[in-house]
């Protein structure tokens, strides 16, 4: 019965096979991303914050805004719209210029998913920001708005969140332009967790060694 078998079996040509495989490949290569700065040759420079180097270039297109950042361990490309604090973060290979790591930041800090890749592009690492914080950045941001009249989503309203985590817990730290003099921020913290305000107190922007942060604390320690 074997032969039998042996004998009734198809054989696929070999040319079938490395079509298959040909459009596999094909596939998987137009799924992997690659870092080109040919890309932004049409890009003009931006020196708003800072004069661009062969290190770091800062490049802006109609309302797009671009970092890219040659490292020693890889290169890291930062896209936003103007006045948005919101980052796409890509990091790429050095040597074969493949995207190797991706996630967001909102104000600086790493909101939703960071993921990491190998050289086939396969999930190696997934790190999710979003487990700690049941109040979310959209749950944040509608707050302030509407106790504040300030949108967090517009870097030009002069606001700014920053997240921290404390013994386990997990914070928003909010700044606002305070409306008494130009140089003092509104200093709001909210929990992380059910969105309560747990504290208020303000700063100067250029510092005079008060942290508000560490002010909550105290509160806590003198309970």
């Amino acid at each position: 019965m074997s032969n039998c078998e042996g004998q009734n079996k198809k054989t696929v040509p070999s040319s079938k096979i490395n079509k298959k495989n040909a459009i596999n490949n094909s596939i998987k290569n137009d799924t992997m991303k690659y870092f080109n700065i040919d890309k932004y040759k049409d890009w003009e420079l931006d020196n708003s914050y800072t004069t661009s180097t062969d290190k770091r270039k800062f490049l802006k297109k109609g309302n797009e805004r671009i970092e890219i950042n040659f490292l020693p361990d890889g290169i890291q490309v930062r896209l936003r719209k103007f006045d948005s604090p919101y980052e796409k973060i890509e990091g790429y290979s050095n040597s074969t210029k493949l995207l190797i790591v991706e996630g967001f930041d909102f104000y600086g800090s790493p909101i939703d998913k960071t993921i990491q890749y190998d050289e086939k592009h396969q999930v190696i690492q997934e790190i999710d920001y979003e487990k700690t914080y049941g109040f979310t950045i959209k749950d944040l941001i509608e707050k302030i708005r509407k106790e504040y009249h300030v949108d967090l989503e517009n870097i030009s309203q002069g606001g700014s969140v920053r997240r921290n985590g404390k013994d386990g817990i997990s914070y928003y730290e909010v700044s606002l332009k305070s409306k008494e003099e130009p140089l003092k921020m509104d200093y709001i913290l909210v929990d992380g967790t059910t969105g309560k305000t747990l504290f208020k107190s303000y700063y100067y922007m250029k510092g005079d060694g008060k942290n508000p942060f560490d002010e909550y604390l105290e509160t806590l320690r003198n309970k």
